[in-house]
């Protein structure tokens, strides 16, 4: 990322901020949809990302670490949004969930795979999502979850041992 543009948008450059949210747009989405798996929540979490972000550029202490200050926003924001909707159950799901048991076999193992990654720590499970969905290596995961890389590997070691065990059972 361009630091010079960065530092710009530390001092108030509205441009400049907004050049750099736009060429992290895809990656924010994608982000927040491996958390949120739905497409208008994903949107609506990047851009109160964008928002927040917006109000608290001039806290960014380093330059270099914009990336990583802003998809860490953007998923606090998709977790909030969890918590917003935890307590609400749409027609929609129910229906598409009724959709998926009706599927094939490929259909089912998906379906085993997302039950056994929801029985692990939202940590770690972000920590999964970021390497095997989003492609992220695992220094980059470190920085973006603000967590030493040996964590990363050790979480995420016992949890894929742990799904392994768990999908063997099934």
């Amino acid at each position: 990322m361009d630091e010079k543009l960065i530092k710009k948008a530390i001092k108030g450059n509205f441009k400049a901020y907004s050049l750099l949210v736009h060429s992290l747009k895809n990656e924010g989405y994608k982000i927040a949809y491996t958390i949120l798996k739905n497409e208008q929540d994903s949107i609506d979490a990047y851009l109160q990302a964008v928002e927040k972000g917006l109000k608290n550029i001039q806290n960014l202490k380093e330059p270099q670490y914009f990336k990583t200050w802003f998809l860490r926003i953007v998923i606090n924001e998709a977790k909030n949004t969890i918590s917003k909707n935890n307590k609400l159950i749409y027609l929609e799901d129910v229906e598409s969930s009724r959709t998926i048991k009706s599927k094939s076999d490929n259909q089912e193992e998906k379906l085993d795979l997302e039950r056994s990654l929801a029985k692990i720590e939202p940590q770690v499970r972000e920590m999964i999502r970021l390497k095997f969905y989003m492609g992220y290596k695992l220094d980059e995961i470190a920085n973006i979850l603000d967590v030493p890389v040996g964590t990363v590997k050790g979480k995420m070691y016992t949890a894929l041992r742990s799904m392994k065990k768990d999908l063997e059972v099934r």
